[in-house]
């Protein structure tokens, strides 16, 4: 019963969780009944199928960046978008402006293309990030002074 449901034959009908094999891993079996770590490859990773244990680097693709897949595992650019900016997602291969946000402003992301005001913090004080829209107290450090910070808001710090 099992291998006649899992062979050529891979219908919405026949995606049950005895169905849920390499061999069925198909767009019309993409179903939550079936988003299990076998099936975890592109042709499965729809919004549907997008759940903790269905995270896994083969599904890492834009149609499943969302807050419950945004793991470790799946932190390439393919994911790099807001819903997805999260620490454990904070790497050198996702830092982009769509994830500059607070809890993605660590050191590996201190980089001009995501030197933004939501990203200024002493995290990101380097100076790879010294530029105007990050001149803010908070980043006022010996890292961060050159010419491009010297602003009224760096005024009264390491920075004189």
């Amino acid at each position: 019963m099992v291998s006649s449901c899992c062979g050529s034959v891979c219908s919405e009908e026949s995606c049950g969780q005895g169905c849920c094999q390499p061999s069925c891993c198909q767009p019309s079996c993409c179903q939550s009944s079936c988003c299990q770590i076998t099936c975890c490859r592109p042709t499965c990773c729809r919004p549907t199928c997008c759940r903790p244990t269905c995270c896994r680097p083969t599904c890492c693709v834009s149609s499943c960046c969302r807050p419950s897949c945004c793991q470790s595992v799946c932190c390439q650019p393919t994911c790099c978008r807001p819903s997805c900016c999260i620490s454990s997602c904070c790497r050198p291969s996702c830092c982009r402006p769509s994830c500059c946000r607070p809890s993605c402003c660590v050191s590996s992301c201190c980089r001009p293309s995501c030197c933004q005001s939501v990203c200024c913090q002493p995290t990101c004080c380097r100076p790879s990030c010294c530029i105007s829209s990050c001149c803010r107290p908070s980043c006022c450090v010996p890292t961060c002074c050159q010419s491009t910070c010297c602003r009224p808001a760096c005024s009264s710090c390491s920075c004189c």
